[in-house]
Formats: structure tokens, C-alpha cells, sequence
């Protein structure tokens, strides 16, 4: 009888454990949420070209003055989206270098299949440029987050992520704050 309990009191916790969903008021979103609502403001960024990308190992090399560094085992879908030419050091943090330690999509916030939105962190560079001129800055041990959009006019339920990150468009990017 102690058998039948214990088996039947696992099996409910395995069912319960397995049929829990995001909550797109906790977690991951929340604080997404609270800043899309706040302050998205939809916007237009120039993509770099193709031919002004380079990737070598970890690091996004752009038009050969700014870099994007990023850890070995983020997704590829994600390193699609950074040598794409949609982000850039320059329209993330006015830095030529930036350090991203993680990258998330966050498809509750989708508002339809032609939007993407996703977040990632930012190891704050001890430098940033300023109208040509560089400036020190403190470091921080604590990554920044930013929220991005991606938009793709021609994009439906059907269209694989290469495609739609192929066609996108960046048309939001904004700092959510520093991750404690």
C-alpha cells in the first residue's frame, strides 16, 4: 500500500511538474513586460552590410572597428541574429566593444508573428565613444540588460526564424537596468 502512495504521490508531482507554462507576469518577463509597456517608443537602425561583418570564434567583428564578443555556447539562432548587422556596439551602448554574456527570446511578448522581441545582457566595456572621442568609464561586475525588437514585414506563423531574422528589421532597442 506504502508502494501505491509514494508512486502515485511521484506521478502527480511529475504531471504537475511537466504541465506548468511561463507566466508572462513573473520570471524571465516580467520586468520585459513592465519596460515594453513603459518605454517602447518604435524606432528605424540602419543594418550593417553582409560584407562589413566578420565572425572569428566568439567575437562579431564590424566594419572593422567595433566588436561583439559573446560566450561559446549561445544559441545559434542568437549568433544568426549578431552577425546579421541588426545589433551593434554603437546602438547598444555608444561602445565600440561589447561583452554579451546572454541572450533570450521572449515570445510571450510577441505582439504577432511579424514582431520578435528578446533580451540579453551587457558586461559594462571601461570605455565608451562620445561625438569620435573615447571616454573611460568604471566597471561594472554586474551585466546591464537591454531589451530588443526585431521586425519583419513579410514574416507569418510559417516563416522559419533564418528568414525572418533575414528579413528583419531592428526597430527597438532600450536598457532595462542592471541585473543584481
Amino acid at each position: 500500500m506504502r508502494k501505491i502512495f509514494i508512486s502515485s504521490l511521484m506521478l502527480l508531482f511529475f504531471i504537475k511538474g511537466k504541465g506548468q507554462t511561463e507566466d508572462i507576469n513573473s520570471g524571465k518577463y516580467y520586468s520585459a513586460k513592465e519596460h515594453f509597456e513603459t518605454q517602447y517608443i518604435k524606432q528605424g537602425y540602419s543594418r550593417y552590410l553582409k560584407s562589413q561583418i566578420k565572425i572569428e570564434n566568439n567575437k562579431v567583428i564590424i566594419n572593422v572597428v567595433y566588436h561583439i564578443e559573446f560566450p561559446e555556447n549561445l544559441d545559434n539562432k542568437f549568433k544568426l541574429i549578431l552577425g546579421s548587422g541588426l545589433l551593434y556596439p554603437m546602438v547598444i551602448n555608444r561602445s565600440p566593444m561589447v561583452k554579451i554574456s546572454m541572450m533570450d527570446e521572449l515570445p510571450l511578448l510577441d505582439i504577432n508573428p511579424k514582431t520578435k522581441r528578446f533580451k540579453f545582457w551587457v558586461f559594462r566595456n571601461n570605455e565608451t565613444l562620445q561625438n569620435g572621442i573615447v571616454e573611460k568609464i568604471g566597471n561594472s561586475s554586474n551585466p546591464e540588460e537591454y531589451y530588443f525588437e526585431l521586425y519583419n514585414e513579410n514574416a507569418d506563423t510559417n516563416t522559419s526564424f533564418n528568414d525572418f531574422v533575414e528579413g528583419a528589421k531592428l526597430t527597438y532597442i532600450g536598457y532595462g537596468g542592471i541585473i543584481i
